[in-house]
């Protein structure tokens, strides 16, 4: 098998810096190393190689710096490494990106191609997506254990892949023939060598550089031609919390009342669902020249959360321009377990909720290559004026693929969208762990952005609208190539209840709370009508599912409180609770980086005060 892995040389985003005279990110002096998600990448790939005596090739674009990530790769016993290397290269957005890996990769020769989900720097877990609808191959996202089989008894057969990967809700088990793209995860269950490397002889081994000449095609297909978005600014992040210290040391009496003050506080001021905006702009008829929303249908069958604030920003922005709001759907892929819902059902729910017209396919199928081919078609037929989706794990596998095809420009995991004086619409990116912001602007019509979940205001729904659904309007589209993923089973990882999408109050687990704790947590939760979220390190070691992690590789939420508990606060952890209205932090630790990111924090035993509060609760005093 012939297996390519894409990897990238990121900063030590900890480690970074911004001078707010010259607006620039202070890189000198910065440690560089392989983005983590693609170093599982490559360590995946040499277990692949044994088993199927196959050959390893690694790819990176970047400046000359990061042939010491290919070095790297080289030392871990990797066959062939390629850099692209090329001033033409500079400046180039995910999709140039994209577009220069993918000709590097079709010039090489492939089976199966390897990425990381993510980067630590930017997030935006687009290129993997984009590189599979340039090559024209299936995707297969989010994978934590993976295995090849074929016909050992036809020397031609393909190489069938079967994969678990991580869904917001669970996982699912799916398999499909090779050529193919795989994005993995940071955390596989499969068993990954232990490589020893061998930095001596990789110094000794060729590593080639290609420039924009040995990839073809015009030279404003790189670099910053090529790219369709722009940065329009870099503003850092000031933080406005409170800041304020309880050190507990004889007994939580005075953190317990605290905290419920914090809380009652911030529910005196009105939640989440008493706010909302109402539906203002003219009502049309067409979905032409519209603000679109993606809606998502969840495992349950509801439509997530998220769909109501898409709702309300496709609404502030329709009265801007004038135009109307027009919505599709998207179902997961489940298998057997897929959910189903009934057109007109669907209308009458997104009429609710400001939608015109509702764009449903021709042909009805869960597969994500079919629900992207039928969201490509809707944008090449109706060419709508913005698309607003929920960076989901469905919408950050689906929607980069029609952007990658269509040559649009797409911001990844944005956290609002506006528009300038001159009718661009802003799409304001966190970067480089939640340490900035980046107005991001496109070329390119429709302006494409996913936005992450619990940010935005949501509308609420039109009570009065119940009679006045949607209009449902079909586009038809091409038959589905062969080949596709096909979903064999479906594993639900969460239970029923509140989720972290639309949790007014989150606990956190932080590992310093200890794992006999956790119950005590969940209790907690339960009893303050909240979720509980998790960091990485306690899913890591499955204290709770990983669909509760909350952080650069997880979830983000804006809660109205945020009761982090023995939560140590690293910049990956933080980013996702941000958008909280309020953060409560406790730590034994007094320098524990997340009384930084805390308006309350009080130093002590994480456990002793979920103890004491839990109580105070339970006694109902």
């Amino acid at each position: 098998m012939r297996i390519i892995v894409c990897v990238k040389q990121v900063p030590e985003v900890a480690e970074l810096g911004f001078d707010p005279v010259t607006r620039r990110l202070k890189r000198d002096g910065v440690p560089l190393q392989i983005n983590p998600f693609d170093r599982r990448a490559v360590l995946e790939a040499t277990r692949l190689r044994e088993e199927t005596a196959g050959s390893v090739s690694v790819v990176s674009m970047g400046p000359p710096q990061a042939a010491d990530a290919l070095r790297e790769c080289l030392s871990l016993g990797i066959d062939r490494a390629v850099h692209l290397s090329d001033a033409a290269f500079a400046g180039a957005d995910t999709l140039a990106t994209s577009r220069a890996l993918a000709r590097a990769i079709a010039r090489l020769g492939f089976d199966l191609v390897l990425a990381g989900r993510f980067t630590i720097d930017s997030e935006t877990g687009q290129v993997g997506p984009e590189i599979a609808a340039l090559l024209d191959v299936p995707l297969i996202g989010g994978v934590r254990r993976l295995s090849f089989t074929r016909d050992e008894l036809d020397a031609e057969a393909r190489w069938t892949a079967r994969a678990e990967c991580e869904r917001d809700d669970g996982c699912v088990e799916v398999e499909c023939a090779t050529p193919l793209v795989i994005t993995c995860t940071d955390r596989w269950k499969t068993r990954v060598p232990l490589v020893m490397p061998d930095e001596e002889a990789a110094q000794q081994r060729p590593l080639e550089v290609w420039t924009a000449a040995d990839l073809g095609g015009s030279a404003d297909d790189y670099g910053q031609p090529g790219s369709p978005t722009w940065v329009a600014d870099l503003q850092p992040v000031a933080s406005e919390r409170r800041n304020e210290r309880i050190v507990a040391v004889d007994g939580f009496d005075a953190a317990v009342a605290a905290v419920l003050a914090e809380i009652g506080a911030q529910r005196s001021a009105g939640g989440r669902e008493q706010s909302g905006r109402r539906i203002s702009h003219r009502r049309a008829a067409s979905a032409a020249g519209a603000v679109w929303i993606v809606a998502e249908i969840a495992p349950d069958g509801r439509l997530r959360p998220v769909t109501a604030e898409l709702a309300g920003a496709a609404d502030a922005l329709a009265a801007q321009l004038g135009v109307g709001v027009a919505a599709l759907a998207l179902t997961p892929d489940l298998g057997a377990a897929t959910p189903v819902r009934d057109v007109d059902g669907l209308a009458r729910e997104l009429g609710a909720l400001g939608v015109d017209v509702l764009l449903a396919p021709a042909v009805a199928s869960s597969a994500e290559e079919h629900s992207a081919r039928f969201l490509e078609a809707a944008i090449i037929t109706h060419r709508p004026r913005i698309v607003l989706a929920p960076a989901t794990g469905l919408g950050r596998e689906i929607v980069p693929r029609v952007a990658g095809r269509l040559g649009l420009g797409l911001t990844g995991d944005a956290i609002g969208v506006e528009l300038d004086a001159d009718g661009r619409l802003r799409q304001l990116k966190p970067a480089f762990g939640g340490q900035l912001v980046a107005p991001i602007l496109s070329r390119t019509q429709p302006e494409v952005v996913t936005l992450r979940p619990g940010v935005l205001e949501p509308l609420r729904p039109d009570a009065d609208s119940g009679g006045s659904p949607a209009r449902v309007q079909i586009v038809p589209f091409d038959a589905m190539p062969a080949g596709l993923v096909r979903t064999l089973a479906w594993t639900a990882e969460l239970g029923d209840g509140p989720s972290l999408d639309d949790a007014r109050l989150v606990v956190c687990v932080g590992w310093g709370l200890g794992k006999d704790a956790v119950p005590l947590a969940s209790e907690l939760a339960s009893a303050l009508g909240g979720v509980v979220g998790a960091t990485r390190r306690v899913c890591d070691g499955s204290w709770l599912p990983r669909q509760l992690q909350i952080g650069i590789s997880g979830r983000s939420v804006a809660p109205e409180v945020y009761l982090a508990l023995g939560v140590r606060g690293s910049f990956n952890h933080v980013v996702g609770m941000q958008r909280a209205g309020r953060v409560v932090a406790v730590n034994r630790d007094a320098n524990a980086e997340i009384f930084a990111a805390a308006d309350l924090g009080i130093v002590g035993d994480a456990r002793g005060f979920t103890e004491a509060l839990l109580a105070r609760v339970r006694s109902g005093s």
